[in-house]
């Protein structure tokens, strides 16, 4: 394809990117009003609600100076107070779940535009050139990037449609029970509310984990290192491996793409020694040492001969090997490795030129 198809296809693709990203700034901003709103809303109720309560308590103490008309009053109130403030407790985590969503969703398109400009320019530039010399395909490349992007969202609809939203619409049929048995059994409806309560925080839960995993927020917060120790931990619990990580030489902050990658590279192989190695233990490796950053991801598990695996596509998909790779060697211009044998575990190396 000649240099002009290049850079035009590049511009289209840069453009639609540009648009959603755009969009999504203008979301993040209105979700932004709406949780400052509702916080100030939560924190009024709990004021209110401890003030009432208090009421109560001085009741329960001196029953003798309230009528029972007073007292009924009194506890329907706090009844009233409490509920709302449920409510809206409930609405804010869902506004702030969305927030998160939001934010996530923008850190990818930045990412994902940035890389496009860099592209554009290289092939403006008359990059083309330089590219085809060291094997880098432009054209392939922007394919890549947007069949990752497709590939992404349809994991995460499908993971969506498998967790959150089937444990949405039980919720709906234990409510719709609830409010059938109102009428005919108090006693059983307030059973069947407490079990329904204790579904929807399982429910919250399991969401705000189903979150971490598509998008850690502390990355944002907090940095790479924190979040990998807080991931691997959680990681190693559900998976029950023993992950072992070491970070050595890596007190600096990267830039955000690069802690993002570096995330997702390192996820990508935890989830794969978790799915294929049968293994008992990882370790897994960051120094920073000098002007690179060493990655080393080593498991004791079964192993795989990788000539094999590297030249079967289906397998190679199915362990993400090719998504690391392009993580590794395009986004972050670094070097991939990976090095196993049947019985003797499997060792993923990757080396990243610090920025």
């Amino acid at each position: 394809m000649a240099t002009d198809e290049v850079q035009q296809r590049i511009e289209q693709t840069l453009g639609g990117f540009r648009e959603e990203l755009e969009r999504t700034r203008r979301e993040v901003s209105e979700v932004e009003v709406l949780v400052r709103q509702s916080t100030v809303e939560v924190e009024k109720l709990a004021q209110r609600e401890l003030a009432v309560s208090n009421r109560v308590r001085d009741l329960e103490v001196n029953l003798e100076k309230y009528s029972k008309d007073e007292i009924k009053n009194f506890y329907t109130t706090a009844q009233e107070v409490q509920m709302r403030l449920q409510i809206m407790r409930g609405q804010l985590e869902q506004v702030q779940l969305r927030r998160d969503a939001l934010r996530a969703r923008q850190s990818q398109l930045s990412t994902i535009v940035a890389l496009l400009e860099e592209l554009g320019a290289a092939a403006q530039s008359g990059g083309r050139g330089q590219a085809e010399a060291s094997g880098v395909d432009t054209e392939a490349l922007i394919a890549g990037i947007i069949q990752s992007q497709e590939s992404e969202r349809l994991r995460i609809s499908l993971q969506m449609h498998d967790g959150p939203a089937q444990a949405m619409s039980n919720l709906v049929l234990r409510a719709e029970i609830c409010q059938r048995l109102i009428d005919r059994d108090l006693e059983q409806a307030r059973a069947e509310l407490n079990s329904l309560k204790a579904a929807i925080n399982t429910t919250l839960q399991d969401t705000r984990k189903f979150i971490f995993d598509l998008r850690p927020m502390t990355l944002d917060d907090l940095g790479l290192v924190p979040t990998l120790r807080r991931y691997a931990s959680q990681f190693g619990d559900k998976s029950g491996l023993e992950i072992n990580l070491m970070v050595q030489n890596l007190e600096q902050r990267l830039p955000n793409h690069y802690e993002v990658t570096i995330f997702r590279f390192i996820q990508e192989a935890l989830n794969n020694v978790a799915k294929h190695a049968n293994a008992n233990q990882v370790r897994v490796l960051l120094d920073g040492s000098g002007n690179t950053l060493q990655i080393l991801v080593e498991d004791d598990g079964s192993g795989f001969h990788v000539n094999d695996t590297l030249a079967n596509a289906s397998a190679r998909r199915n362990m993400g090997i090719t998504s690391m790779r392009q993580q590794i060697e395009v986004l972050l211009r670094g070097e991939f490795g990976i090095e196993s044998a049947i019985g003797r575990g499997t060792r993923l190396a990757a080396t990243i030129p610090l920025p």
